[in-house]
């Protein structure tokens, strides 16, 4: 056996990277150990778009927002839907939503971590019901420089040592206490056992794993499909959940889950069916695989993630299609994460501006020539038989297309007094708020030989997040069945469903996952390993 440690921390995704920063600067000694290789550090985080909840912040004041935490919890409460059981989840929930903004924002901002000036307006909810307020605060450089600058602040520390590549492949029980790890090292395949008198795992959830997305798939969204795109990291496979289960932790809700409808193929994969989440086109028509448009409600995935994901999940083929034009896709197509927003993963502040003044004709155009879930066409009835040509199941009526593109363009041409669409009016409302206006086409029509070529995207699910997991009190400490803490065991960020084993009920606001919670839950485990 390896001589012991202070604390052992399992995972150097964002959540690991936190805890350990405020576990050094508490005084202990840290071994914090992942798969990983070394320029992976940060996992998932480090691809992510860094954006971030918070309640009554600075930023929200500039902008004339009025917030605060009984409306934000409100909010939260509302859409996570808590059932009678949820005590720990909920107690999260308010303390999160209580302390957001000084715990999380404050904290990163004493480490050069800076967010826009204008707050983005997020998870609106179909029918009004999510953010009443925008909170979603976009963080500058992307959440590549949320993990620099927690990479930067740990080099600081002479009581951290990193071992990558390395799998813990079990955890050690000694007199009813956690107390270490059997570890493998992956370089030279060979294994020791660690003693550590803190364990804090900080794996991540199961969106690595799509067996296991699919045995745990919501009830509630039918049969789990049969292709799902990979959008969390491969190493969030809920190895460490099951090994929590086996001494004895309470894992729960993992049919929750926070998964994608918006997502396309990768044009370059990095990995077994990589795939990439949108920000799609407000003004784009999405039909069902047949063709047919959405409704009553129109569908605007942008406004409500879940309700998207709801209506596709309605028909068996998992997938629907958007149309749109150049012109609109131009002006308000984006994707989700740094890779693909250079301007602000490099803090090029004047190439972001032009980004959002003159659109982004390179993005659109690199996705049309390699994603093979795009399709353009100059004409409607082109356009249809390239869509049939992606899916190959003959399940798209072409005239039905047309007959919906052309109502749709027929009502813009009536004129803005005469709209009786409920997308159309979801336009002018976004519109209103200037942190959408420049990124939102003025009442464009689908099929106007000006604008085009017609585009088409094909999107499906994306597994994502992970709601439920690892049951932990305010303290991090792990829970058992009789809700117990396990002794010994600790547990932040995804791993524990940001907390609490599920502090988000149902469904999120968006801007609450692993980097955030990460800050409020180490500060608990840093107590209580003290």
């Amino acid at each position: 056996m390896s001589d012991g440690r202070d604390v052992l921390v399992v995972g150097a995704g964002i959540a690991g990277l936190v805890t350990t920063l405020e576990l050094l600067e508490r005084g202990r000694e840290v071994l914090l150990v992942d798969r990983c290789m070394p320029e992976e550090v940060g996992g998932l985080a480090r691809e992510a778009f860094g954006g971030m909840f918070m309640v009554d912040s600075a930023e929200q004041r500039r902008s004339g927002i009025e917030d605060s935490v009984e409306l934000a919890l409100e909010d939260w409460l509302r859409i996570a839907d808590f059932e009678a059981g949820d005590v720990w989840p909920r107690r999260w929930a308010e303390a999160y939503v209580a302390r957001a903004r000084d715990e999380v924002g404050e904290w990163l901002k004493r480490y050069g971590v800076s967010f826009f000036p204008v707050v983005n307006w997020a998870e609106r909810g179909v029918y009004g019901d999510g953010n009443s307020v925008p909170r979603f605060h976009l963080t500058w450089g992307t959440g590549k420089a949320l993990v620099d600058a927690m990479c930067a602040a740990l080099q600081a520390h002479p009581g951290l040592e990193l071992r990558f590549r390395h799998r813990v492949r079990g955890l050690m029980m000694r007199r009813g206490r956690v107390a270490g790890a059997r570890i493998v090292d992956e370089t030279s395949d060979s294994e020791y056992e660690l003693a550590a008198r803190h364990v804090v795992i900080a794996a991540g959830g199961i969106g690595g794993n799509l067996d296991l997305v699919r045995r745990n798939w919501p009830s509630n969204l039918g049969g789990a499909p049969k292709e799902i795109l990979m959008g969390s990291h491969y190493y969030a496979d809920g190895t460490m959940h099951q090994e929590v289960k086996r001494v004895g932790g309470n894992v729960t809700h993992l049919a929750r889950m926070w998964n994608y409808a918006d997502a396309v193929r990768h044009p370059k994969p990095r990995r077994p069916l990589h795939g990439l989440k949108l920000i799609p086109p407000r003004s784009g028509l999405v039909l069902d695989p047949t063709g047919h448009r959405y409704g009553p409600i129109p569908l605007i995935p942008t406004f409500d993630a879940y309700y998207a994901l709801e209506r596709m999940c309605e028909d068996d083929r998992k997938y629907y299609w958007m149309i749109c034009n150049w012109k609109i896709a131009k002006r308000e197509l984006d994707v989700s994460g740094s890779e693909h927003n250079p301007a602000i993963r490099e803090k090029r502040l004047v190439r972001f501006l032009l980004g959002v003044l003159l659109g982004k004709p390179t993005l659109v155009k690199y996705f049309v020539d390699r994603c093979p879930d795009f399709v353009t066409a100059r004409t409607l009835p082109e356009l249809a038989v390239r869509m049939a040509e992606v899916t190959g199941d003959d399940a798209l009526d072409a005239e039905l297309v047309q007959s919906e593109v052309r109502h749709y363009d027929d009502t813009i041409g009536r004129g803005r007094p005469l709209f009786n669409d409920d997308q159309l009016r979801r336009i002018d409302q976004l519109r209103r708020w200037r942190g959408d206006r420049l990124r939102t086409a003025r009442f464009q029509a689908i099929d106007d030989p000006k604008a085009g070529p017609l585009i088409a995207i094909r999107m499906t699910v994306l597994a994502r997040k992970s709601l439920g997991g690892i049951q932990t009190d305010l303290g991090s400490r792990v829970l058992r069945a009789d809700g117990e803490a396990l002794p010994g065991l600790y547990a932040v960020g995804e791993a524990a469903g940001f907390g609490g084993g599920g502090m988000h009920g149902k469904r999120s606001l968006e801007g609450t996952s692993r980097r955030r919670t990460a800050t409020r839950s180490c500060s608990g485990s840093v107590r209580s390993c003290s």
